[in-house]
């Protein structure tokens, strides 16, 4: 009778936050019955300056996002002087996370190691967030990107970035 009587006791306790969640309409980004944001998406992307890039996003259950691109690798040598950082560099791809924050809607961020191209010095992070809507084929994002370094000082603000995705079948 005891351990029947507790799983009664958890059951009476669980439930109305589990009733809450379903009526609230907004899914958690471990819903995985709702398919508007999971998946893998092929982006491109555009910086304020009109620099465009291919992008992978994978946004998975649970909240996981990881990312890659075609400007910024582990073998890019990118020169960011045009953006106002004098560095030539390369990266990991990014690992984040994501969540819905409304109907269509989510947050979603990320981060890619640096390293000077040079040397191999690891000097700080790409750190992009921002906000992403979907309609369950195209997803869109608006998101802000700065390189910080390794202690979270902003070194560049690259400024805004504008994505524009469709799934990748």
């Amino acid at each position: 009778m005891n351990p029947r009587r507790r799983f009664l006791r958890l059951l009476s306790a669980t439930a109305p936050a589990a009733i809450a969640a379903v009526g609230t309409g907004v899914a958690r980004a471990d819903d995985g019955s709702d398919k508007a944001f999971l998946g893998a998406w092929n982006f491109v992307s555009t910086v304020s300056n009109g620099f465009s890039f291919r992008e992978f996003v994978d946004l998975a259950d649970g909240g996981v996002l990881t990312e890659t691109n075609s400007f910024l690798h582990t073998a890019s040598n990118l020169n960011f002087a045009p953006f106002g950082f004098d560095v030539v560099a390369n990266g990991s791809d990014g690992f984040g996370n994501w969540a819905r924050i409304g109907p269509g809607v989510a947050k979603a961020g990320f981060r890619k190691i640096m390293f000077n191209s040079a040397t191999g010095e690891n000097f700080g992070d790409l750190h992009v967030t921002g906000t992403l809507m979907s309609d369950g084929v195209k997803l869109t994002g608006q998101f802000h990107v700065e390189i910080i370094d390794t202690t979270g000082n902003v070194l560049v603000d690259l400024g805004p970035v504008t994505s524009v995705g469709v799934r990748m079948i």
